[in-house]
């Protein structure tokens, strides 16, 4: 706390710079997976029953938090950007005070946290927990071995339940590096080494942690079942787990990419630095590599300098034991999440910290491969965060204003007097995305209180946020064939057979598609509803509901 108040400007303009990059790039971050908590947040709202009526796939603790603002703020989506924002924000102070205090230099912390501002314009801002979990965990295990005791364990234990229900693999990834706090700490510093009290705080931070998560484990069992979640969950972790080890990234690791920009047909004119950066693919590529390499390399140093150390006979210092617990976190988030070259997102602070470590060595090697590897990561960063936009002047008109602040919010997404002035001959003629924001207007607009639209594709998040109704069948992962074994889709159809459901909607492919993998609910569909003409299979209608009126000009059949 002494170096944050000795260095609170740079916190100060690190937090303004993470702001403006951030309202900067808001144009380009409402998008569908940016939805992903906000259709729970509409059911919940609804009055729907989680693990009941919907099957929640693992961020309970994000959905509660998300669906409190959406009614502190009366269905606006500047709701969920708040969050979004202030979690990044933070996740940029954390770091750079870990930074701060792994490096032992202002001036390298303040060089790699830049980089992470710079980054967040191309940063999904879905992904906050990732970059604020981590980091706070690592200065949790830093807090407790500077001085052991069971109120510091049981800190470690709250965190780790809270990042749990965040999310529930971020629980898992920094239990097991408070597992490396506990053991560094008796290992490293022989005057710790009491097994005996080592275990009460560990006992502790079990305690601690199995309390928070008691209440959610409770709710869970006495609906959905606890048994049947866990492996609900572990089979869709299985889906979006990497399909090999992503540090063969390593194999091909070369700088020559990255520096030598971009091809001359992707250059412009009127904007001749360009071809100086490398393609975004390019840049990712490198950052990746960079993200996997970086702990291998502090874990190395802190070793020799705790062997110097032991051999001198001098006490193991805690900077060298707290960069082994950050570099073994960011091997593991790397291990686990890295699916492609864009998530090294995941642990952007946390390898931020890393490099400030290295960029401040007083050796050689810092001079000769720090330092360079720095600057063409930096170049590197400008090629991600793509045309240098960063660069240029904030314009209002870049702010979506009026899509953040309206409520309802398919107002400020598709408004209705375009789209009832939109004649039938007209609506053939739009393309599939234009297509896609006027099926959400008349499902908004043609569906009452108490109905429910079934929903799937690819990305569907934002289609229960938008038409503001909760979705029927429990889930909206049909695309990916979640819960498509006979039991599970027997519940699934179970619940579509007594809800109101007058849509089905699809973001990608043709509703039914999507449903080949559930044969009994595909049969369902196949009796009962039929395709709005026009919508190329992605929205289909209860056949046996009479309408009660028509939508606009096109002439959908309405059920209000």
């Amino acid at each position: 706390m002494t170096q944050a108040r000795a260095h609170w400007g740079w916190y100060v303009l690190l937090a303004a710079l993470a702001a403006h990059v951030l309202v900067h790039a808001s144009g380009r971050q409402i998008y569908d997976t940016n939805f992903y908590v906000l259709w729970e947040a509409t059911a919940l709202l609804a009055g729907d029953h989680p693990y009941r009526d919907f099957f929640q796939w693992g961020s309970p603790l994000l959905t509660a938090v998300t669906t409190i603002v959406q009614l502190l703020v009366g269905n606006r989506l500047i709701g969920e950007f708040l969050i979004h924002w202030s979690f990044m924000i933070a996740a940029v102070l954390v770091g750079f005070h870990l930074a701060v205090r792994l490096s032992g230099s202002v001036a390298a912390s303040l060089a790699t946290s830049i980089l992470v501002v710079a980054a967040l314009a191309a940063t999904p801002t879905f992904t906050f927990p990732k970059l604020f979990f981590y980091p706070v965990a690592v200065l949790l295990g830093w807090w407790y071995m500077e001085r052991p005791g069971i109120q510091r364990a049981s800190a470690m234990g709250l965190i780790t339940a809270i990042a749990f229900l965040y999310r529930h693999d971020h629980g898992v990834y920094i239990g097991v590096a408070s597992t490396l706090a506990f053991a560094l700490t008796r290992v490293m510093i022989p005057a710790l080494r009491q097994w005996r009290t080592a275990a009460t705080e560990m006992a502790a931070y079990t305690i601690v942690a199995a309390l928070a998560l008691a209440p959610w484990a409770a709710v869970v069992e006495a609906n959905e079942g606890f048994a049947d979640y866990v492996r609900m969950r572990a089979e869709w972790n299985r889906t979006w787990a990497p399909n090999s080890s992503p540090f063969l990234l390593l194999l091909d690791f070369n700088p020559a990419p990255v520096l030598a920009g971009r091809p001359a047909h992707e250059s412009h004119e009127d904007e001749p630095l360009l071809a100086w950066l490398p393609p975004r693919e390019t840049a990712e590529h490198w950052l990746a590599q960079v993200s996997l390499l970086l702990p291998f390399l502090v874990l190395l140093t802190a070793a020799v300098d705790i062997g110097r150390q032991r051999r001198r006979r001098e006490p193991v210092d805690l900077e060298s034991c707290a960069a082994i617990l950050a570099a073994g976190l960011a091997l593991i988030v790397a291990d686990r999440l890295f699916r492609q070259d864009s998530y090294f997102l995941a642990s952007l602070p946390l390898t931020a910290a890393l490099g400030a470590r290295l960029l401040a060595s007083r050796s050689v090697a810092s001079l000769v491969i720090a330092i360079p590897a720095f600057l063409i990561t930096a170049i590197a960063v400008l090629g991600f965060v793509d045309e240098l936009r960063l660069l240029k002047p904030m314009r209002a008109d870049e702010i979506p204003i009026e899509q953040l602040l309206t409520s309802p919010p398919i107002d400020a997404f598709q408004p209705a007097g375009p789209t009832y002035a939109l004649e039938r001959s007209e609506w053939f003629e739009r393309d599939a995305d234009r297509k896609q924001r006027i099926m959400m207007r008349y499902v908004h607009d043609c569906t009452r209180d108490g109905d429910r639209v079934l929903v799937t594709g690819s990305t569907p998040y934002q289609v229960g946020y938008y038409v503001e109704r909760p979705i029927a069948g429990g889930h909206l992962q049909w695309h990916h064939r979640w819960r498509s074994d006979p039991v599970h889709e027997s519940q699934s159809l179970a619940l579509i057979e007594r809800q109101s459901v007058p849509f089905a909607f699809s973001t990608h492919d043709p509703v039914l598609e999507d449903f080949k993998a559930y044969p009994r609910i595909h049969e369902y569909l196949s009796r009962n509803y039929v395709e709005l003409e026009g919508s190329e299979g992605r929205l289909l209608i209860d056949a046996r509901r009479a309408p009660t009126g028509t939508f606009g000009r096109a002439g959908f059949p309405c059920f209000r």
